[in-house]
């Protein structure tokens, strides 16, 4: 009888002995994979750290070419306390597939702008578009994914222009007919040149520029008489001008005004302004709908 039993616990102990078996495997067999997946998720997380940091070192390695800047290679970079802008390096001229590259009229601009295939650039040796409005500037502009410049803007573009007062050559911004054509092609006098590396800013043709006056006054502030400028604020509009005295300390520059109703700005003077003409002289005489072949505009973003 004893013997039945002892084999009864022997065969006990076996089948005991066979699950605890079976179970320290399979406790095995689960804690080897979770060590092999930590293993692999490891190696992985490596590698992509790997090639996330060698593709950040390639990319700081990556010199931009000479020629890149933050403004398209027609404009010129203009630092201000805002952040900067751009704005074209000359000015506008109908591009290649305009109806009229040299409009004789607002009529000819008018049909220019219904042309989809038409746009404005900023490129030297080509003839400036006039005959163009305040209002048809605009939308010249927008057609090339730009706008017109702010007073202010064109203001800080135009710095740093030479402003001869007499002996003008043909290197010299056009102001005195010296050119031999006018308006002359863009780009024409090379000492003509901004700090900011725009071209033509004093004469050639006035510009214009986005803003406009009410009544005389501008953005809510009065505007002095016409007249020599004598003073100047951060827009480059005079705070004084004298009637019959010209300032040498701004180049002999002169202030036109028509105090009465919504007047356009256009600015730098034109091909025949002479002293009066330059970086602070302004015409705030014609609406923005008038045009003239003296007048034309180049844009900026």
């Amino acid at each position: 009888m004893a013997e039945v039993l002892n084999l009864k616990e022997v065969s006990l102990s076996k089948k005991i002995y066979k699950k605890k078996k079976f179970g320290f495997s399979k406790i095995i067999k689960f804690s080897l994979v979770i060590v092999f997946s930590v293993v692999l998720t490891t190696l992985g997380i490596k590698a992509t750290d790997n090639l996330f940091f060698a593709s950040l070192k390639e990319s700081s390695e990556i010199k931009p070419k000479a020629n890149e800047g933050p403004c398209p290679l027609d404009m010129v970079f203009v630092a201000s306390e805002k952040g900067g802008f751009c704005i074209d390096k000359y000015e506008n001229s109908p591009g290649p597939k305009c109806s009229f590259l040299n409009p004789q009229n607002q009529k000819e601009s008018q049909d220019n702008l219904s042309n989809p295939d038409c746009y404005p650039v900023s490129k030297a040796g080509l003839l400036p578009w006039t005959n163009i409005s305040q209002n048809q500037a605009q939308l010249a502009c927008a057609k090339a994914g730009k706008r017109l410049p702010t007073a202010k803007e064109w203001y800080l573009a135009a710095l740093g222009t030479p402003d001869k007062s007499n002996d003008w050559t043909k290197d010299d911004c056009h102001l005195n007919k010296n050119w031999g054509k006018e308006p002359g092609l863009t780009g024409s006098g090379k000492n003509c040149q901004s700090s900011a590396g725009a071209f033509d800013m004093a004469g050639n043709v006035w510009e214009w520029v986005a803003d406009t006056i009410f009544d005389g006054n501008f953005q809510n502030r009065p505007l002095p008489n016409q007249g020599y400028v004598w003073g100047v604020e951060e827009n480059g509009f005079p705070f004084q001008t004298e009637k019959d005295n010209p300032s040498l300390d701004y180049n002999q520059d002169y202030f036109w005004i028509y105090p009465e109703g919504t007047r356009a700005i256009a600015r730098g003077g034109y091909f025949q302004s002479e002293t009066d003409g330059g970086i602070y002289s302004s015409y705030l005489v014609a609406l923005p709908s008038n045009s003239s072949l003296a007048t034309g505009f180049r844009c900026a973003k």
